[in-house]
């Protein structure tokens, strides 16, 4: 016989079906199959445009110096470098003739 508040006992059962529900999501909707689409081959596209020039090769230069202060890894001897010689060139990219078309400075 006692009178119960509907607001209060809809809050509780709203509180219990959130309690219910599972706290993430199964596995299988993280996972997907795309094993089928990596065998399919991709057929290129027509209007894609074609290179144009000639391939590039890598040049081999003179061998460098046994120096035993040699930063251990090209990143640490950019750090180093950049830091003590700061707006120094430090990659130059070149065109097919041999002339400079972009230099990448070190910067602080």
């Amino acid at each position: 016989g006692v009178p119960v508040n509907s607001r209060v006992s809809s809050k509780i059962q709203q509180l219990l079906n959130t309690l219910k529900r599972p706290k993430r999501p199964p596995l299988k909707e993280f996972f997907v199959d795309d094993f089928e689409e990596l065998l399919e081959v991709q057929q290129p596209d027509p209007n894609q445009p074609k290179p144009e020039g000639n391939q590039m090769n890598v040049l081999k230069g003179e061998p460098l110096g046994v120096v035993t202060n040699w930063p251990p890894s090209l990143l640490a001897a950019l750090q180093r470098w950049g830091a003590t010689q700061p707006k120094a060139p430090c990659l130059t990219a070149l065109d097919t003739t041999g002339k400079a078309i972009y230099t990448l400075t070190y910067g602080r």
